[in-house]
């Protein structure tokens, strides 16, 4: 750590610590990690929707394997049934 120190005429002493980080890479990183999901389906999903659920619907949701898909499927079959 690097520390700066600053005298004023009025006897005030200032005094910053600077710390300095690395810009090494991580060597345990994984650069996997940092490309964007790619969708399970055709097209892209671009756009977001969100909706109130009760308590118990959350969690029996979240149960799930895979939550997201989960909820874009039943959505999906709701929407052909009334088609």
């Amino acid at each position: 750590m690097l520390t700066e120190l600053k005298l004023y005429s009025n006897g005030f002493v200032s005094i910053k610590p600077y710390l300095y980080f690395s810009t090494m890479p991580n060597p345990k990183g994984n650069p996997q990690n940092f490309e964007p999901a790619q969708p399970k389906g055709n097209e892209p999903l671009t756009d977001q929707l969100s909706f109130r659920v009760t308590k118990e619907m959350k969690e029996e949701v979240k149960a799930k394997d895979d939550p997201p898909e989960f909820c874009r499927q039943a959505i999906q079959e709701k929407l052909d049934r009334e088609k």
